[in-house]
């Protein structure tokens, strides 16, 4: 499955020749300032323009929640435009003009509870070939969808251009709010979710989605056209990126966040059409009703309008509410109205040093109240834990203090139990003052294989031990059997990592004759990262079996290792100012 482009996007105009990153369309020598980003002006890729400066900026925000961090964040690619030019030039030469996306590796993610989804992991070049669509086609679109939709809407006036979306916690706390009056005003609130919602949006239902709404665009025909190839693009690429080449977007993007947005605004629509007070956050949907019999009125037409897009609600998080209810149940679908995350939330406001350390003692309390409680999978958890992390790479958290220790062993008890919250568990980890106590805590979990169950999981644990260097005999030993049984897992991909920065990366020498070109792309990736001190005669049995999309990696990530082998990035600066910006949309 590809994408047929226009001749002269693939190769030099009327030449048939390659295209050289250093020359122009004309073959003319380019000056250096124009053999990055400007190249992608002057020579286009595609029908559409793709500004990558801007592109970049939109996917390195996005991925700060990637199930699978990358542990380079990619800046070994993302710090090259002009080589992310040439790869993806390559491709479309080789296939004659047809952008031919990589296959999506499914991964599956525990949820809350005993429940598992599944991850469609692609890998860079995929990745910011979707980023690139979906930002070319939200100025466009999002202007068309109803305002009531208040979950990642485009961000026309920002300050800084990785914020493409207005500050989601603004957005979250306007649903709330807004919905929250119903009770004042004596009236209920149907509250209700989506059932599956990403995995049941079908690639088809996206394409109708989008073309019907061309006709409301208020540009001329040549833009229209490029807008319809960028549809066609991205509609074909999604038959490599869904589940079954039909359902399912990639989860935990962006990108699939706005596509979402657009297929259901016929369904918005629909409903304050037929006069519900309505409004909807991502899958979240909500309708300010007079009584408990519109109220059901109501669910009756959502369900009937979410049909007509192949979609259903879900009916174990649907409940109607009203003045009636307890406070523990309204609680349960405004958690943003604990007054614990009020006060923090304004202290964050305050954009002052002073006034958000002060925070600290609040954080805390929720992130041990949720573990005891076994809410991890709440907001209010989610929303604790993000803020910690940012205090804490803001030097306003000590990491030596008392309360840290007792959070980190909270959370290590917490590991069996709540697997789901396991990356929200090492995002403090990572950043806390732990002892070997701590880790041989961690390294016991995964050798027992009866309880290292999941291997999104057991991913995130290995890359906490890789961090902290710390290794044994028996974890070792662990180590080689899982990725000697198994190469090919997101788990063995984060072996190959640990076995590197712990200094073993001499035991991959038995994966050399595993490896093939078939092998998850990140997997790849972090297969060559990890032996990229072996002498050439060593990888030879793999050297054939590389693709475009893997070779150079390991020359390409020398500046982010140091002589002993940690990796290196530069810190991840955000001003007292920006706090507030910076905070997770997914909280």
């Amino acid at each position: 499955m590809g994408i047929q482009l226009h001749t002269e996007d693939a190769t030099s105009w009327g030449t048939g020749e390659t295209l050289n990153p250093s020359k122009d369309s004309q073959g003319k020598k380019l000056k250096k300032t124009d053999t990055a980003s400007n190249f992608w002006q002057i020579t286009p890729l595609f029908t559409f323009p793709v500004p990558i400066k801007a592109v970049i900026a939109h996917l390195s925000q996005d991925m700060r929640d990637d199930w699978f961090p990358d542990p380079l964040r990619f800046l070994d690619l993302i710090e090259k435009t002009d080589y992310i030019y040439s790869v993806i030039n390559t491709l479309l030469e080789e296939n004659n003009g047809i952008y031919n996306a990589s296959s999506c590796n499914i991964c599956d993610v525990p949820k809350k509870g005993l429940g598992i989804r599944y991850a469609l992991e692609t890998d860079f070049y995929d990745r910011l070939v979707y980023q690139a669509i979906s930002s070319y086609l939200i100025p466009y679109f999002d202007p068309l969808l109803s305002h009531r939709v208040l979950g990642h809407r485009y961000n026309k006036y920002r300050k800084d251009e990785k914020y493409i979306f207005k500050p989601r916690i603004d957005l979250w706390k306007t649903y709330e709010g807004v919905t929250f009056t119903a009770f004042k005003n004596n009236e209920v609130l149907l509250c209700t979710d989506i059932f599956n919602y990403f995995e049941n949006i079908s690639i088809e239902n996206i394409r109708i989605a989008f073309e019907s709404k061309i006709s409301s665009l208020r540009v001329e025909g040549h833009e229209k056209h490029k807008i319809r190839s960028a549809i066609d693009m991205l509609c074909k690429l999604l038959g490599k990126w869904t589940y079954n080449g039909t359902n399912g977007l990639p989860q935990n993007r962006d990108p699939s966040s706005f596509i979402a947005n657009v297929l259901l605004d016929s369904v918005d629509k629909a409903m304050i059409e037929r006069g519900y007070d309505y409004y909807r956050y991502v899958d979240d949907i909500r309708i300010i009703c007079s009584n408990e019999y519109v109220a059901q009125k109501a669910l009756m037409d959502l369900i009937e309008e979410l049909r007509k897009v192949g979609m259903n609600i879900n009916s174990s998080k649907t409940k109607i509410l009203s003045n009636q209810c307890t406070d523990q149940e309204i609680s349960e679908f405004f958690p943003g109205a604990d007054d614990r995350s009020n006060s923090i939330d304004n202290m964050w406001r305050s954009r002052s040093r002073r006034v958000i350390s002060r925070s600290v003692k609040y954080i805390s309390e929720i992130i041990s109240d949720c573990i005891e409680k076994n809410e991890t999978q709440s907001r209010p958890f989610r929303f604790a834990v993000n803020r910690l992390k940012i205090l804490i790479d803001a030097n306003l958290f000590d990491v030596h203090s008392e309360l840290s220790n007792n959070l980190l062993q909270l959370i290590l008890s917490a590991l069996y139990k709540h697997p789901a919250s396991t990356d929200q568990f090492c995002r403090l980890i990572f950043v806390l003052q732990t002892n070997d106590e701590c880790l041989t805590q961690i390294s016991e979990f995964l050798c027992n294989r009866n309880r290292a169950l999941h291997r999104w999981q057991n991913y995130h644990l290995w890359m906490v031990l890789a961090s902290k260097k710390f290794k044994s005999e028996i974890l070792l030993n662990s180590a080689l059997e899982i990725i000697t049984s198994d190469p090919t897992t997101s788990e063995a991909s984060a072996i190959f990592m640990y076995l590197y920065q712990v200094g073993e990366c001499q035991r991959l020498k038995s994966i050399v004759n595993l490896f093939e070109k078939n092998w998850p792309l990140r997997n790849q990736r972090y297969f060559l990262l990890a032996t990229r001190k072996f002498d050439k005669p060593e990888l030879a049995p793999l050297i054939s079996k590389l693709g475009i999309r893997v070779q150079g990696t390991a020359s390409k990530a020398v500046k982010y290792f140091d002589t002993d082998g940690n990796i290196v990035l530069p810190p991840i600066n955000t001003s007292i100012e920006n706090l507030y910006d910076e905070i997770s949309p997914y909280d």
